[in-house]
């Protein structure tokens, strides 16, 4: 064993139920439709909830949901769906039975991956991180040597050079991009990601490149604007970036002088200006090829949201949880006072709320045209898992309906990850990635933080926090050059 054990501290529901309650929960056997096959301790069965599939469809209340190992075998009705006398039942009569959730967005961090679990993120896709250390953690995850959700990633960000990161590595031209999508598809990368600096020539080469090795591209674009970027064949915009370079006078070039979170207030404000009908424009245009948007507002656009005191009365109770004191100081110390969300400029508050009005507008306007919202969440500075939670909450405020929140956290994300076969769905052959809910999500997406019980991978999770919480490959102080910028020396 990796981890010692320790003594569980007391927890609501909130933060995950312990190990005790799952062991009552196991010894309790309902009655229900049987066959005598199989070998019962590959078996667990879910018994009695309410299913939210992940697609959409109606909700199948009584439901059983049968595990064989780490897959779905069977979904269908309590009496009309077979599984083995003595398999291991769980009872969730009156829970909501849902997909593991998927964060599209992340920035993850060696303490990060309790927290995921523990409210109900089972996969995430990473972006921020250097490849080399990012895909062994990713391997550590799939062995079994840490805990934490499955972690797809982009490895290191391209850009123009000079890179502004430690985690970016420029590029200087076409054929040096190639090579880098390369080298990076070759550590297992789920798709690239282009940065703020990056030209349309360098863009343009690198989703050829991308495409050539079947997986897609996405950005944090500034110097291409999101027509630009869509012409260039782009799959994704993180945060919604190239908006406003296209449709405001927001300038294409960063300002180094500029302090960062300024410099983040003046683009978010710059939606203000825009006209609803070139976000109609925008929204056809994105739809027609097929570049999904992926707005961040939990991170980015909480400052501007009606929840924001809430949001900040959350925070301040995990930075006193006294499990958590493996969390950086720095981290919990943010979570305390949320001091950087308050906009003390009521003329710059009044804005962006305007521009968040507009950006919701834009988001359903491209879901109504056909096209793709996904939900990531922007982990820098807030709680992980949780901020997942509530980019659901700020999509339905958006507009959106809980259904179409939770699809979008679900099989949505798990297809732009070229894993719509395996997860982001509770049906048969999908691996056994599920979360258990104590309230109906559909009725107030506010339940999505309700979690009574995840499973991940057909594995039942502690979802309880451990103060001596480590991993076995900690993340490094990164120096330069990094292992790309190596190899693309080598070449």
């Amino acid at each position: 064993m990796l981890y010692r054990k320790v003594k569980r501290s007391p927890v609501s529901e909130k933060f995950g139920h312990g190990l005790l309650s799952l062991l009552v929960l196991l010894t309790f056997v309902l009655p229900g439709s049987t066959c005598p096959a199989a070998q019962a301790e590959h078996f667990t069965v879910l018994v009695g909830g309410t299913v939210i599939d992940g697609n959409g469809g109606t909700p199948l209340p009584d439901a059983v949901v049968v595990i064989r190992e780490n897959k779905i075998v069977a979904v269908g009705k309590r009496g009309k769906t077979k599984y083995p006398a003595t398999a291991r039942i769980l009872d969730v009569t009156g829970k909501y039975v849902l997909p593991g959730l998927i964060d599209i967005h992340i920035h993850y961090q060696d303490w990060m991956g309790e927290l995921f679990l523990a409210h109900g993120v089972t996969t995430v896709k990473d972006l921020g991180n250097v490849v080399e250390w990012i895909s062994a953690v990713s391997a550590d995850v799939e062995s079994g040597r840490m805990r934490g959700p499955r972690i797809f990633y982009v490895g290191n960000g391209l850009d123009a050079p000079p890179p502004a990161r430690e985690s970016h590595v420029g590029v200087d031209n076409p054929e040096m991009a190639r090579k880098a999508v390369r080298l990076l598809h070759g550590r297992g990368a789920c798709a690239i990601k282009v940065r703020e600096k990056a030209t349309p020539e360098l863009v343009k080469a690198i989703v050829e490149e991308a495409h050539k090795l079947g997986i897609p591209v996405t950005g944090h674009i500034r110097r291409i604007d999101a027509n630009e970027a869509a012409l260039a064949g782009i799959d994704a915009l993180e945060h919604a970036s190239g908006v406003v370079q296209l449709l405001s006078n927001r300038s294409k070039e960063v300002d180094p002088k500029e302090d960062p979170l300024q410099g983040v207030i003046a683009d978010l404000k710059a939606f203000a200006t825009i006209e609803n009908s070139k976000l109609d424009e925008l929204a056809r245009l994105l739809a027609n090829r097929k570049v999904a948007l992926i707005p961040t507002m939990a991170g980015w656009w909480r400052m501007s949201s009606d929840r924001r005191d809430d949001f900040a009365r959350e925070d301040a109770e995990y930075a006193k949880n006294q499990s958590l004191t493996y969390v950086p100081e720095d981290w919990r110390k943010l979570w305390s006072t949320s001091s950087m969300y308050k906009v003390r400029n009521a003329d710059d508050l009044a804005q962006l709320k305007v521009a968040l009005n507009k950006l919701q507008y834009l988001l359903v306007r491209l879901y109504q045209a056909g096209g793709k919202v996904f939900a990531g969440s922007d982990t820098v500075n807030s709680v992980p898992g949780l901020s997942l939670q509530r980019e659901l909450i700020m999509l339905v405020d958006a507009g959106f309906t809980s259904q179409q929140a939770i699809t979008m956290a679900t099989r949505d994300n798990a297809r732009f990850l070229g894993r719509g076969a395996e997860l982001g769905s509770i049906e048969k052959g999908k691996l056994a990635d599920i979360v258990v809910l104590s309230a109906n999500p559909v009725a107030d997406i506010r339940n999505i933080g309700r979690i009574s019980l995840v499973i991940k991978n057909g594995q039942l999770i502690d979802t309880t926090y451990h103060a001596n919480y480590s991993i076995p490959t900690p993340k490094p102080k990164i120096t330069r050059p990094v292992w790309l910028e190596k190899e693309l020396q080598r070449l």
